[in-house]
């Protein structure tokens, strides 16, 4: 005799398991180590500062771009070998509480973008840098810090 199990899963309960699912790219990884804020914050430092070899020396303009872009692949290489597939802005189907942190982190660049520009356009080249560091690492701590508790939040719903 061959007898058939039905899952005690009601609908909700399925339902439920389908949104974690969904969530777990998101709420899965670990918090990032203390020093990807100021990393982060140097590399845009240095980006904007090569800036200075623009119309002096274009060879030297070009390496350093690429120099900086090889660096951050292999970082970002790294991170992904390290921590596995990472949740990226505008892909996927976020959770509604990570997705809200996408946005402002997408609104927040822009406005750090704009803020190194003007001083750029205020107070030079040097100071732009300065401001690409000191502006990048406290949005990036201050967005890793909103980040884990809108995870903690959907871990929380989901509970």
């Amino acid at each position: 005799m061959l007898v058939v199990m039905e899952s005690s899963f009601g609908l909700s309960e399925r339902i439920r398991e389908m949104q974690r699912a969904e969530a777990a790219p998101y709420i899965g990884m670990p918090p990032s180590p203390w020093w990807v804020p100021p990393f982060f914050g140097a590399w845009f430092a240095a980006y904007v500062g090569a800036f200075a070899f623009w119309r002096e020396n274009g060879l030297a303009f070009v390496v350093t771009m690429m120099a900086l872009s090889a660096g951050m692949g292999a970082f970002l290489g790294w991170l992904t070998r390290r921590y596995g597939a990472l949740p990226m802005p505008g892909r996927g189907t976020p959770p509604p509480e990570i997705r809200r942190e996408f946005q402002r982190y997408a609104v927040g660049a822009v406005v750090v973008a704009g803020l190194v520009a003007c001083v750029w356009w205020w107070a030079g080249l040097m100071a732009a840098s300065a401001a690409a560091f000191a502006l990048v690492t406290a949005g990036l701590s201050l967005y890793q810090a909103r980040y884990e508790r809108a995870a903690a939040v959907v871990r929380e719903r989901l509970a």
